[in-house]
């Protein structure tokens, strides 16, 4: 964390507990004073000075009893009047008797983060010195509260010097069981022409997270509808001093569509490409650079191909108009022939660079998530064209004694530091729910930033604040915040490239490593997609996967997903058995035992192809026995979902016997398809020799038996004997 800086987890500044014994002492004794009318009533101001008085006994506490101060004001000017509203809660199951509060304040500013991070704590002993009013309050019901009426300030009732500052501001409840304190700031600015703080603001133009790598339709008109969450975006910061950090999927979406995107979706790119806003890439879907280098990724991963999401039929439209000849007429002497206009059907189709092209100001800003960084991704972020990284003030360290500005450096490296208070502050303000959320806020915000202008012996400087991967409830609540933010005491508004070229101050990283769950995740999701890879190559155009696979698992690491960890991990996982599904849909089916019995056949294997797309396979087989001789290997096409019987010529060689030949498909580039399979080939190649004898001495017994039959019909009759012609 920055020297001097310091995060807050609620929605404001104020903090409140219990206070520590000897101050419960007392207060109960300065409530004894008040009760006898040393101290105005109800909302009456005290302008005199007067101070809490010393005390020896002391209230036991009462659990679950809160105070809440709020802010009519983000600030108080010269001359000028606040309304303070104090509200008292009682959150226990017993009654809180009556009591008293008293609102009190310093004449003293707080001069630094360090400061202004004491008064804040209630574990400290910071006290304030000055009691601007006490009111009675009465007793309160289990579970009820009382807000005061509203106590008017000024600057003279608060005892405020005529300097500039952020000041402390107290409320105490005490009562017979319990004494509780709020702690707060005001905001004193009485000289508006004062050297102003420079202010830049960054927020990220993103979707909510999805599994896919381009949006669709219906997502695209949801998103950009009157109410959707890219046009609140987009209403709320057009045209204003924000830089916007722009998720390339989204233009990519929008244009890969065709003549189908949504007119809303259309209306909204086309409004963004007149912003007059700074612009800069993100990551595309917006992922996590710095899960990616510490996930091992060498280089952060960019989208290989988008041609798997295209659908030629949405890029069908009208012959483009010709170049102003007539048909028949010759083009005017010395042009070249024009080319002949394409066909609708022949348009090409739009290619990587076209889908994902902008009229970025800026480039090579790398963005990660709050407090993700290492000192070992930013070698990883300038490998991969990075210029510069924004980095949160939490997430780094700095020798000076005051607010280092925005412009920094990390040894070589140029970082961004946003500051991570006051980016709190106005993320609060801008998602705020209720007006009174977001004048709280906005005091918060301006107390970090006066602090930071009035800290000793600072120079004049720049800040960075950014807007977090969330989404205002109203485009107006984000137009609100950044309006207020420009009329704030001692703030000027600049740009992200003034800020972030100001002279640099040298931070040192305080390693901030990703959780252990999104690291392995992520090292995983970049294996899967080696093995996919390897797969695509049995396709004709690897990329219809291979892009398809790199879009997903960019997606699959948006930054958008950190917030909910039970549905990316759901999603990941689910990724994950995808890709095994597709690395097993092309593989040889089961074969039963073939029976060869001849010196030479072909042996036939079926070849099972459950992807969406035409593959080519090359079927190797082979055996260690020396009873069979395979030839070569075959290379065939198995179209999409279907079965295909590949032969494979084979020779018998040294006798009969049963043979284990090992078969394997490897795509045209040698790449492992499939795991491999054993088929029992049983070898009777003699039977072929035997069956040809026999069918040999078969016909030619029959043909002798033939032709010993024709003969003898053929052979003449003998004379009878002189016997048979006695008798005769």
């Amino acid at each position: 964390m920055l020297a001097g800086d310091f995060s807050c987890s609620g929605a404001t500044l104020m903090t409140q507990n219990r206070l520590p014994l000897t101050l419960r002492a007392l207060l109960a004794t300065a409530v004894g004073l008040l009760s006898l009318g040393t101290v105005p009533a109800a909302s009456a101001l005290n302008t005199s000075g007067v101070a809490t008085a010393a005390i020896t006994t002391a209230a036991e506490p009462v659990e679950d009893v809160s105070v809440s101060i709020r802010q009519s004001a983000s600030f108080l000017g010269a001359g000028a009047t606040m309304a303070i509203t104090v509200t008292i809660e009682n959150g226990t199951d017993a009654m809180v008797p009556d009591g008293t509060l008293s609102l009190e304040s310093n004449d003293r500013p707080l001069t630094s983060r360090t400061a202004l991070s004491e008064w804040l704590d209630l574990s400290s002993t910071s006290k304030t010195e000055h009691t601007v009013a006490a009111v009675p309050i009465p007793a309160l019901e289990p579970g009820g509260s009382y807000t005061a009426t509203p106590i008017e300030v000024s600057p003279e009732s608060l005892a405020l010097p005529a300097t500039r500052g952020t000041y402390p501001l107290d409320a105490v409840f005490s009562s017979a069981e319990t004494v509780v304190e709020a702690r707060d700031t005001i905001v004193y600015s009485p000289d508006p022409a004062a050297t102003p703080l420079g202010v830049a603001v960054v927020m990220p133009l993103t979707a909510p997270a999805t599994t896919a790598g381009l949006l669709t339709a219906d997502a695209l008109a949801f998103y950009t509808s009157p109410t959707g969450v890219l046009t609140k975006q987009l209403d709320g910061v057009i045209d204003r001093p924000v830089a916007l950090g722009i998720d390339p999927m989204l233009i990519a979406s929008i244009r890969a569509l065709g003549n189908q995107a949504p007119a809303s979706a259309v209306g909204w790119l086309d409004r963004l490409s007149r912003a007059t806003n700074e612009t800069f890439p993100l990551q595309y879907a917006d992922a996590d650079p710095s899960v990616q280098s510490q996930a091992g990724i060498p280089a952060l991963l960019s989208p290989t191909s988008l041609l798997y999401g295209l659908n030629s039929e949405n890029f069908a439209g009208d012959v483009p108009e010709d170049d102003g000849t007539t048909d028949g007429d010759a083009p005017p002497e010395g042009t070249e022939t024009p080319s002949p206009t394409p066909t609708p059907d022949e348009r090409p189709l739009p290619s990587l660079a076209e889908l994902t092209e902008w009229n970025y100001t800026t480039s090579g800003v790398v963005w990660p998530a709050d407090n993700t960084v290492m000192a070992t991704d930013l070698p990883v972020f300038a490998a991969s064209g990075a210029t510069s990284t924004i980095v949160s003030s939490s997430n780094v360290v700095s020798s000076e004694s005051y607010t280092p500005g925005a412009a920094a450096t990390i040894g070589d490296a140029a970082v961004i530091v946003s500051d991570s208070a006051a980016s709190l502050a106005l993320r609060n303000a801008a998602t705020a729910i209720s007006t009174d959320a977001q004048q709280d806020a906005l005091a918060d915000l301006a107390a970090q930033l006066m602090v930071v202008g009035s800290e000793r012996g600072a120079p004049q400087r720049n800040l960075v604040l950014t807007l977090d991967r969330g989404w205002p409830p109203t485009s107006a609540r984000l137009s609100e915040a950044l309006s207020a933010l420009a009329t704030l005491p001692g703030v000027v508004t600049t740009s992200l490239n003034l800020a972030s070229t100001s002279a640099p101050s040298a931070v040192t990283v305080t390693d901030m490593a990703q959780d252990a769950a999104r690291t392995s995740a992520a090292t995983r999701l970049s294996a899967r997609e080696a093995e996919i890879a390897s797969f695509a190559t049995v396709l004709d155009d690897p990329t219809l996967l291979t892009g398809r696979e790199r879009a997903e698992v960019l997606a699959l690491l948006s930054i958008s997903w950190r917030d909910n960890l039970t549905e990316w991990t759901d999603a990941v996982t689910a990724h994950d058995e995808q890709t095994t599904a597709t690395l097993a849909s092309v593989s040889i089916t089961a074969t039963t035992q073939i029976n060869m019995v001849s010196n030479q056949t072909s042996l036939p294997f079926s070849v099972r192809n459950d992807f969406n797309l035409p593959v080519t396979v090359v079927l190797q087989a082979s055996t260690s026995s020396l009873k069979l001789s395979v030839d070569s290997a075959v290379t065939q096409t198995i179209p999409a979902n279907s079965r295909e019987t590949v032969r494979v010529p084979v020779q018998a060689r040294l006798g009969n016997g049963d043979v284990s030949v090992r078969v394997q498909l490897y795509s045209p580039q040698n790449a492992l398809v499939g795991g491999s399979v054993h088929v029992p080939v049983s070898v009777r190649a003699d039977w072929e020799g035997i069956g040809a004898t026999l069918i040999g001495v078969l016909i030619g017994g029959l043909f002798l038996g033939g032709l010993i039959r024709t003969i003898r019909k053929r052979r003449p009759k003998a004379d009878p004997s002189p016997a048979e012609s006695v008798n005769d």
